[in-house]
């Protein structure tokens, strides 16, 4: 029954079929929500349900193309194939024959010798189209019989047109308001060396040039690395970063020896070094920190504050930044030496840059500049300096410590006996177990999430301790040398658990939150 109804319903009497609706125009209800309109007379049924008036807009244009259009339109391609299968035909002969032709078609005289006369070539009627003659010149050479034989000597390759730059990763405003504020809530605490306010300023100039910028290299090392850290990003993080550095090494080829060192491409090789040693190779983010570690003494870095290196017309903040640009390289060096047992980059003795200033104050635009580092390890006082102060006096000794060991393993290769061995270690020692202590005074219960900067300093004392028991049990000859190696194995021990436990606190902070310290392996 079904069947029948449906089948009666969609044919009239005799079975000759019938519209599914009346003929006419929709009205402007129905097309507004897409219903098919039963084109009823004075209201359809979708107006008469909805109480509303029946409204007919009879000058609609029509759907499609107008009539003629696809037959001009194929015409045209036609014409448009026809014209270039004769240009590229006539030039890919000319460069085989050495720019001539053994042979010529009735085609292409026609071409050439209208070509010749200055009238557009006329090959075939449909090429006669006005429309195409006003949108395509084809410019034949001249075609003369050659007696030069085909060979390899003739043959000459088509020049290659130079591609523009093209940058591969895209950036549009919220994905970059997003990607900057990850970055100074994620990134910044660990490494402090942008001031907010300033780099936004610096943001806001426009792009210019061929060529990448400093600024844009920073830009897209800051972006990178707030990626790694991002789970929303984190399928464009590689791209990204393969960005980044195509840009600093296209930046580094194009640069000139007598314009300084900007600090925005340090800033960016540093942030890349960073990067790698998180979601990349350990080699490789060696090799991008020696970059950054060179453009530092580059830039003189490590004299912000010498008497003969005032920069005329540079502000507090960008000093400041200046500044903390070389600790934080600082840090990084004897970080990745610690890894790798290699000799130290940035030397402590030629440092003439004070310490950072405060977080707080660097923002505010009013840094307070502190003391130098050498002051600092002589006083022992560490109540005005900041986290990020605390951290490279920490890692200062934890260079020395390194420096000690490459000192004794040379005294060993040479067969000279390590007459001060133990002083120059007990010496290390007292410095380390002093800041040790100032930093459990201060920071009695120390959060990675509260401050990620004295975290990394209390890291980097415990894991010098464990050092400094490894570089004694190289030296341990006699029994009185076997006992001070065995309380410094004990030191060790402790120094391990504490790792452990503060490691262990903080198993509960997301992935994307956390900083892993690199703890060296034992030999």
């Amino acid at each position: 029954m079904a069947v029948h109804k449906r089948t009666s319903s969609s044919h009239g009497v005799g079975g000759t079929a019938q519209p599914r609706q009346l003929p006419g125009a929709a009205c402007e209800e129905c097309r507004k929500r897409k219903l098919r309109c039963d084109r009823q007379r004075p209201q359809c049924g979708t107006c008469a349900d909805a109480g509303i008036v029946c409204e007919i807009n009879n000058n609609r244009l029509a759907r499609g193309p107008k009539k003629g259009d696809l037959k001009a339109l194929r015409s045209r391609i036609v014409a448009l194939e026809r014209r270039l299968s004769i240009d590229n035909g006539v030039e890919a002969l000319s460069i085989l024959t050495g720019d001539s032709l053994p042979t010529t078609t009735p085609d292409t005289r026609a071409a050439t010798s209208a070509s010749e006369r200055g009238s557009p070539a006329l090959v075939s009627p449909i090429q006669n189209s006005s429309a195409w003659d006003g949108e395509i010149q084809v410019h034949v050479p001249p075609m003369t019989p050659t007696s030069d034989p085909l060979s390899f000597s003739t043959f000459k390759f088509p020049p290659t047109p130079p591609s523009p730059p093209q940058r591969g990763a895209f950036v549009d405003d919220l994905m970059r308001a997003d990607l900057d504020q990850l970055y100074f809530d994620r990134v910044h605490p660990n490494v402090p060396i942008l001031n907010q306010s300033r780099y936004f300023a610096r943001a806001r100039q426009t792009y210019c040039g061929d060529g990448p910028s400093h600024m844009l290299c920073l830009q897209y090392a800051m972006w990178t690395l707030s990626m790694a850290l991002s789970s929303q990003f984190e399928s464009s993080r590689e791209l990204f970063y393969n960005e980044t550095r195509q840009m600093l090494e296209t930046l580094d080829l194009a640069d000139d020896d007598l314009q300084p060192v900007r600090i925005e491409q340090v800033q960016a090789w540093l942030l890349v070094a960073f990067y790698e040693l998180a979601r990349a190779s350990y080699r490789r983010a060696s090799i991008s920190a020696g970059r950054a570690f060179r453009l530092v003494q580059l830039a003189r870095l490590h004299e912000v504050d010498s008497p003969g290196n005032s920069l005329e017309g540079e502000d507090a903040v960008a000093r400041e930044e200046r500044r903390r640009t070389f600790w934080v390289a600082y840090c990084l060096d004897r970080l990745s030496c610690l890894r790798s047992r290699c000799p130290l980059t940035l030397t402590e003795e030629v440092i003439c840059t004070r310490l950072p200033s405060p977080e707080l104050a660097f923002q505010s635009g009013h840094p307070i500049p502190g003391c130098f580092l050498p002051e600092a390890m002589a006083s022992g006082d560490h109540n005005f300096l900041s986290p990020l102060a605390e951290s490279a006096v920490t890692v200062t000794i934890c260079g020395r410590a390194l420096s000690h060991g490459h000192v004794s393993g040379v005294e060993r290769a040479f067969g000279n006996p390590p007459l001060d061995f133990w002083l120059r270690h007990e010496w290390v020692n007292g410095v380390l177990t002093q800041t040790l202590d100032f930093l459990s005074m201060n920071a009695p219960v120390v959060s990675a999430m509260a401050d990620p900067m004295v975290f990394f300093a209390f890291m980097m004392a415990h894991t010098t301790t464990i050092l400094m028991c490894q570089i004694a049990e190289t030296s341990a000859a006699d029994d009185q040398s076997r006992i001070t190696v065995a309380d410094y194995q004990m030191r060790a021990t402790r120094a391990a658990q504490e790792i452990a436990r503060m490691a262990k606190a903080h198993e509960h902070i997301g992935y994307f939150k956390v900083r892993h310290a690199r703890i060296p392996s034992r030999p």
